[in-house]
Parts: C-alpha cells; structure tokens; sequence
C-alpha cells in the first residue's frame, strides 16, 4: 500500500501554459544574457526598496557561473542555482515540445509535485537558505550582492 499524498503543485500550471513556459525561459535568458555580455542586468527591486538582498540574490551570477561551468564560484554565490538552472531549462523544454508531448512531461512534474512536495520543499529551503546568509553572515553576503 502506498501513501499517497496531495499536495500543492504550484509549478506544473506554470509549464502547462507555452506562453507562459516561454515567457519565464525569456526572461531568464535575458537576465542571463545580460550577465553573460557583461552587462548591467535588471537590479534586484527587493534590495532597492528595502537594503536588504531578497532570497534570489547572487541567482543570476551563479546561473552564469554553471554555464561557464564553474561550479564552485557558482555556489559560493548562490546555493540553489542548480535548481533554478534545471527549472529554466525545463521551463524552455516545456514552452518548444508541441502539445501532445509537453503533456505528459507537465503531469509527470504535477505528479511529482503532488506526491513529494518538492517545490513546497524546495521553497521552504530557499527562505531558510536566505535567512542563514542573511542572519548569520550578513557581512559577507552583502559584500557578495554588491561585487
């Protein structure tokens, strides 16, 4: 007998929309392009408004890091690039395979989502990950966020 449970899947709606899909993917490769050309990216509006970096801080630099393939810096400036990274590609994947296969990839994730909590999970990691940084070194990852 298995437990089944069911809770919330708050990324599968987003992938199940190609516009959607696609406009996130966008997004993100702008932001990434921007980094990657040495360019000023879209600042963060949560450390403007407030002085303090929001849970997604350093993301964008530690994406670009993965990409030149230099994991180490990668996490030194964000943990959770990795799975924000595979997100943008699925993101991208979701938004390009035609309907009748972008289907069951986007009710394998709802599964997924559903039975295992994994983005609740995943969430509740990044605000705790942003709260140790920020309340236990906050010197250093200020002076991360700000390089």
């Amino acid at each position: 007998m298995s437990l089944s449970l069911d809770l919330p899947a708050p990324l599968s709606p987003l992938f199940r929309q190609r516009n959607v899909a696609l406009g996130l993917w966008g997004l993100a490769m702008a932001q990434l392009g921007l980094f990657w050309f040495g360019l000023p990216g879209w600042p963060c509006p949560f450390l403007n408004l407030f002085g303090v970096p929001c849970p997604g801080c350093g993301l964008t630099r530690a994406i670009g890091l993965l990409a030149h393939g230099d994991l180490h810096a990668a996490l030194a400036f964000h943990a959770f690039a990795p799975l924000f990274l595979a997100g943008i590609v699925l993101s991208g994947i979701s938004g390009v395979l035609p309907q009748k296969k972008r289907e069951p990839l986007v009710d394998r994730l709802e599964d997924i989502e559903r039975r295992t909590g994994l983005s609740v999970i995943i969430l509740v990691g990044l605000v705790l990950y942003w709260l140790a940084r920020l309340l236990l070194f906050p010197t250093a990852f200020f002076q991360l966020i700000r390089r």
